[in-house]
């Protein structure tokens, strides 16, 4: 027998969980279903062993998803994959080791009513075998979960790198199910955080070069100016003049709340002098090139004209970033 099954999936594996006799082992990257989870709860209850493998995921263990500590309550083994070998993303499920359900189904509503989905029914010794197998090698790496987590809703507003839409949609069709009222909040959080990421970035201080004007005064020469847009880049031709003509070319790279030289403060201070090569002359025509991206990740470029050398310098700063 190989059945192929592209609608009312639940249906077709809760009928053949149904007639499990001995033995049910899922591995199964999400589960949200509380009809699913219902019925290997009804297997354990008729004395059958149950073993189920789920990616360490918010998802599966947040406090509108089934709670598994009930499935180990009753007898079953609960093994947690994290992603340290490998993200955990099978689907599929052995019945009395002889008929193995896979396909792109998880267990969960979005899979039900969301998503185009299929699994594959076999009955296919030697395809059930090697599910079987690639079961036992998986659960070779974990340990059997005598407490499942659970996470509340605080928790996982505070949790770093979740899927709030599918949190969000589950939560809502579960709630339906047991007549729990639908939490928001995370929803509202999100927004709020999509709102700022669609803020303009800009430079947050005015960035550039301590230098000398003509009457030999010390000023801020801005390449970036504070508000500027970002990412910006600036290029200005400098020459640098030396009535003794033996040249020491330091640059100081400054930045500041104002324009005025007062307000200005060291940033970092470079010799420049490999771009020279010691080349001494009286003036010095030198590119600079001064680029500030999104992520206040700085770059300062400054070639030689006669020479044909230049010399790149980096700097990370999120603090020359602003969002408004």
């Amino acid at each position: 027998m190989q059945k192929a099954h592209f609608s009312n999936i639940r249906s077709h594996i809760v009928t053949l969980l149904q007639d499990a006799n001995n033995e049910v082992l899922v591995a199964m990257a999400w589960f949200t279903s509380i009809q699913l989870f219902t019925e290997l709860i009804e297997c354990l209850k008729r004395g059958i062993r149950v073993k189920l493998i789920l990616l360490d995921s918010p998802i599966n263990f947040m406090e509108y998803a089934p709670d598994f500590n009930e499935f180990i309550k009753y007898g079953g083994s609960l093994y947690i994959a994290s992603s340290e070998r490998g993200l955990m993303h099978h689907k599929f499920c052995i019945i009395d080791n002889s008929i193995i359900i896979t396909g792109s189904y998880n267990w969960t509503y979005y899979a039900e009513t969301r998503n185009v989905e299929n699994i594959l029914i076999s009955d296919d010794i030697k395809i059930v075998n090697q599910f079987a197998e690639e079961f036992s090698r998986i659960i070779g790496h974990l340990q059997n979960s005598h407490v499942a987590p659970r996470y509340s809703w605080d928790t996982l507003e505070n949790m770093e790198n979740v899927d709030f839409t599918d949190i969000n949609y589950e939560a809502e069709q579960i709630s339906h199910i047991l007549n729990k009222p639908v939490r928001q909040v995370i929803e509202t959080k999100i927004q709020v955080f999509v709102s700022e990421l669609k803020q303009t970035p800009k430079a947050a201080f005015n960035i550039g070069l301590l230098a000398k004007d003509n009457n030999n005064n010390e000023i801020f020469d801005i390449f970036i100016s504070k508000n500027e847009i970002l990412p910006y880049t600036s290029k200005e031709h400098l020459l640098f003049y030396n009535s003794k003509k033996h040249n020491v070319l330091v640059n100081h790279i400054i930045y500041g709340d104002t324009k005025t030289l007062e307000s200005a403060v060291l940033l970092k201070e470079e010799d420049f002098n490999d771009v020279t090569s010691g080349l001494i002359c009286e003036c010095l025509k030198l590119n600079y090139k001064m680029t500030l991206d999104t992520n206040g990740d700085m770059k300062v470029e400054v070639s030689c004209m006669e020479t044909g050398k230049k010399k790149t310098i980096t700097m990370l700063n999120q603090k020359f970033v602003k969002y408004v």
